[in-house]
């Protein structure tokens, strides 16, 4: 009988699952089934784990893979580690999936991009440094998946993990000032001067890929920036490092002195409406925490990729050997020219 793991949640949770199924796959091989209720997007194209996933819509899933071996439901916000913040959610998997409490041999997630995802990004790259004319790329991603758009143009995010519209425009015109920038979501203001791009979750993993530096909020870009190891800031709200970010590894940011209480996702009832309105605050900043958070992230942003320099697309055309057309025209070579490509981008920035 083999084990058959269910998994839901947003794309940020299929991502932090990874390194357990990894660790899975490397004890025990390919004896095991997933089942994603949100989708295989993050298992396409993983050697290991890409045809040991299925999603609800599989044709005799219950027949055929289910009823005949162990179904076992993976719920980290129910793990008591979790819970209590001694784990991550990447840790609080390997201890539901690997039963074991040592994750020391946790490796980063691997999102396999294609070809054409890798060009595409890389295109988006071009287009936005020849908007700004800087030299180096920041994706901000700067609202969760519960984050509202209103009439009047505020943002509100009822759990408290997303920046407010005012705090989104101030940060991110702050960077905009040193370096290009995209923004990372579904919301969109016709008077903001950063790029968007309409792309589904994948193909904004390779956006971040392609970029240079990444700031985010409790969502799903800070985990595709960790799997592919770029330097970035985290904006937090309600929740807590420990759990849903990489403190070792990002820079993070909270509002100082604020006192917050976990909210028991996944658990709740009333103590969960009772935290989310005791937790209000905790993504509403005065000018001054502005300023304070705004010049820690730009001096993590220098500390991490260097100070900015000007850049054009007539510098783009000036690279011996190769022209801007022909950059253009090589989307239908080989992975190891696409690799080429954009190893040259960084030396063109």
């Amino acid at each position: 009988m083999k084990k058959v793991f269910i998994l839901s949640g947003g794309a940020g949770r299929i991502i932090c699952s990874l390194p357990a199924f990894e660790k899975y796959y490397r004890l025990n091989g390919p004896d095991f089934y997933i089942v994603s209720e949100s989708g295989i997007e993050f298992f396409l194209g993983h050697p290991e784990l890409q045809d040991l996933v299925f999603d609800l819509g599989h044709k005799g899933l219950f027949e055929n893979i289910i009823k005949p071996n162990e179904l076992i439901t993976l719920e980290p916000y129910r793990e008591h580690g979790y819970y209590n913040q001694k784990k991550s959610l990447t840790e609080s998997f390997d201890k539901l999936i690997n039963n074991t409490d040592d994750h020391s041999d946790l490796e980063r997630p691997r999102i396999v991009l294609s070809k054409v995802e890798e060009i595409n990004a890389l295109d988006i790259i071009i287009t936005v440094k020849e908007a700004h004319k800087k030299e180096k790329t920041v994706v901000i991603q700067p609202f969760g998946r519960n984050c509202k758009l209103h009439k009047s143009g505020h943002t509100i995010d009822d759990s408290s993990r997303s920046l407010t519209t005012d705090a989104y425009f101030y940060i991110s015109e702050k960077i905009r000032e040193k370096y290009n920038v995209i923004s990372f979501t579904e919301i969109k203001f016709e008077n903001d001067k950063n790029l968007y791009a309409d792309a589904n979750l994948h193909q904004w993993a390779a956006i971040v890929e392609a970029s240079d530096y990444f700031v985010g909020v409790d969502s799903v870009g800070q985990h595709m920036a960790y799997a592919f190891n770029k330097p970035g800031s985290v904006i937090l709200g309600s929740t807590f490092s420990e759990n849903i970010s990489y403190p070792n590894y990002f820079n993070i940011v909270e509002k100082k002195n604020i006192q917050k209480r976990y909210s028991p996702i996944r658990i709740h009832g009333l103590d969960g409406e009772l935290t989310d309105r005791y937790n209000d605050a905790c993504m509403e900043f005065t000018q001054e925490e502005l300023d304070e958070i705004t010049n820690n992230i730009l001096k993590d942003i220098d500390k991490k990729i260097g100070s900015p320099k000007s850049s054009s697309l007539s510098k783009i055309n000036t690279i011996p050997g190769l022209e801007f057309d022909q950059l253009k025209k090589q989307k239908s070579n080989s992975k190891k020219t696409i690799d080429k490509i954009l190893e040259l981008n960084d030396v063109i920035s």
